[in-house]
């Protein structure tokens, strides 16, 4: 019984540095890897026609804040749609595209996507490009 006490505090104590240890390293590498610019969004896309609701310049990496009243929006190939659900409903969206040319009212196309960065607060925002008019005859 001597024997066996001291093995099995030995034991005990190499088992109870290894999972302190574990728990540390664990932790190290959970907050090494939350770096700014690497919690990208998930790949996404979707074409949508939507009305203007309001305009605002923005002096951010991306020149342009808009509301947008979205009237349809499609899939693109198997990316998840971010604005699938937002028929009907207005959503706010960010472009670096020069949206001089627009006015409040205006019908509109263009791609939505999500963008920015999950590790961030209010990093993760909707991406508008390849905007244009839509004819009205």
């Amino acid at each position: 019984m001597k024997k066996f006490f001291p093995i099995a505090v030995s034991i005990t104590l190499v088992a109870v540095l290894f999972l302190v240890g574990a728990c540390t390293s664990s932790t190290t590498t959970s907050t090494a890897s939350f770096k700014p610019g690497d919690g990208a969004v998930v790949n996404s896309d979707s074409i949508v026609t939507a009305k203007i609701q309001t305009m605002q310049k923005q002096s951010t990496d991306y020149s342009w804040e808009l509301d947008i009243l979205i009237q349809s929006s499609l899939d693109v190939g198997n990316l998840p749609n971010p604005t699938k659900t937002s028929i009907g409903n207005t959503i706010t969206v960010v472009t670096d595209q020069d949206m001089s040319g627009f006015k409040v009212g205006d019908n509109i196309t263009g791609r939505v996507k999500y963008g920015g960065d999950v590790n961030i607060p209010g990093g993760i925002r909707l991406l508008l490009s390849d905007v244009s008019k839509v004819s009205t005859y």
